[in-house]
């Protein structure tokens, strides 16, 4: 009886905050850390030298899934058809918001690639006259091995907000 006494008496444990299941401690800091992952792949992206494989490393990097299978094939093919990219994407909005578990985490992004060249070995472009400057993406973020602990797993286009101008 005095057992029973002692334990209905004993305070109730602090409660401690729950970590998201990428591992952060709230909302907020896994989409500030899915806002750097996307900005740490665009830094990436600028620093492609189609001409040297190495360089695509840095991209692959920041990618996994399906958004890496397409950026290998992209590279791939560009490097093998001899072209050459120049000018820098400058991304323009970057929102991470809740994907349609609890646990994802998307980014919708607008990039500027208006600065964005690609030639073929004779010079011409290849980028079609029908590229937008101002190109608006969804992101979806995967939980990864990264200094931000986030990877692309998925990169779409997008319809609706962010509205890009």
């Amino acid at each position: 009886m005095l057992v029973l006494g002692l334990t209905a008496c004993a305070p109730e444990p602090e409660p401690t905050p729950t970590p998201t299941a990428t591992g952060f401690a709230s909302e907020a800091e896994a989409f500030a850390a899915a806002e750097e992952t996307y900005r740490a792949y665009v830094e990436a992206l600028n620093q492609v030298d189609l001409s040297d494989p190495d360089t695509f490393e840095a991209v692959y990097a920041w990618t996994t899934g399906e958004a890496n299978a397409a950026a290998r094939e992209s590279f791939s093919q560009m490097h093998a058809n001899g072209w050459t990219v120049g000018g820098e994407s400058t991304p323009t909005v970057v929102e991470a918001r809740a994907g349609e578990d609890a646990h994802e985490v998307e980014v919708a992004v607008c990039v500027d690639v208006s600065e964005v060249t690609l030639v073929d070995p004779s010079n011409e472009s290849v980028v079609s006259p029908d590229r937008p400057d101002i190109q608006s993406m969804a992101l979806g973020m995967a939980p990864a091995d990264t200094a931000t602990g986030w990877s692309i797993a998925l990169i779409t286009g997008r319809d609706g907000e962010p509205v890009c101008t």
